[in-house]
């Protein structure tokens, strides 16, 4: 019996029979596999990137926009030589990079694909997840992926707890951001194509400004000098995700849209705090960005 402790949940889940707390069995499931125009432009060049939406998450947070997936209920099961298939499918498609969106259950899986597969690649890895996972694991990734990009959602105990049942959030997303930028170092390009290194994600939600200031100020403590890391600030939360799912409102910030202010006033700290990367309009605060699965 192998009981999964390969994520900070630590559920102990015999994963081979039963769902662990992301959702899902350790049989890889996976909801979509498409060439994805909407990421950050620096890895979606050309055809865009080739990315690979997994079933389930080890987070679960209120406002997923992901839902449809992120609880395990849809999802092809594939074998380990399928995925690999589909990896050289999509590179052979025009793909600018391999996206592996929400990986991190899947990990132990995914580093026996990615050792087998990556010395057919020419193009770089993305390992696209929540943040929150541990250092320990991610270092059996190193040499396998070229760039992180997780996001970094949270300082606060309290609103990781609350949102994502998570009140250690911020502690192991900064030893698994350490870890990362360990392995890959600052950004690489070629031309404007980033070959390695680390993109933050951060979205700012509705009436959590201060929050996001605070979890920027830490980053910068984190990873040295702030061109260390590429930051993409988000303004894109939308309340139709969470009020799909809570149509109460229980947590009524969640049910609104974020403000020009709240957005403005974080991005400004990130600025003075010397980051540099990709911002958003108001207009990406809409589920028509968000994949059909």
């Amino acid at each position: 019996m192998n009981l999964c402790i390969q994520c900070p949940r630590e559920c102990k889940t015999d994963r081979e029979s039963k769902t662990g707390f992301c959702g899902v069995t350790d049989a890889l499931s996976v909801a979509k596999i498409m060439l994805h125009e909407w990421e950050e432009p620096c890895i979606c060049q050309g055809a865009g990137a080739g990315a690979i939406f997994f079933s389930g998450c080890n987070l679960h947070c209120l406002y997923c926009q992901n839902c449809k997936i992120s609880e395990g209920e849809r999802g092809e099961i594939m074998t380990d030589a399928e995925l690999e298939e589909k990896i050289i499918e999509l590179r052979d498609a025009g793909a600018s990079c391999i996206d592996l969106v929400t990986p991190t259950h899947y990990t132990e899986r995914l580093i026996r694909i990615l050792r087998s597969v990556k010395p057919r690649l020419n193009i770089p890895v993305v390992w696209n997840s929540s943040g929150y996972e541990k250092a320990e694991v991610l270092r059996e990734l190193y040499g396998l992926v070229d760039i992180y990009m997780p996001d970094l959602k949270y300082y606060s105990a309290e609103l990781s707890a609350k949102y994502s049942h998570a009140p250690d959030y911020f502690t192991v997303a900064q030893a698994a951001i350490g870890e990362m930028l360990s392995q890959v170092g600052a950004p690489r390009f070629d031309g404007d194509r980033l070959l390695s290194g680390v993109i933050v994600r951060h979205l700012v939600l509705p009436d959590c400004r201060r929050d996001s200031i605070e979890l920027l100020e830490r980053l910068r403590d984190t990873v040295g000098q702030p061109t260390n890391v590429i930051l993409s600030l988000m303004s894109q939360y939308t309340p139709d995700f969470y009020i799909q799912s809570h149509p109460d409102c229980t947590h009524r910030a969640l049910c609104r849209r974020l403000t020009s202010f709240e957005y403005n006033s974080v991005l400004r700290r990130a600025e003075e705090l010397g980051f540099e990367g990709y911002f958003q309009n108001a207009s990406s605060a809409s589920s028509g960005f968000t994949p059909e699965f």
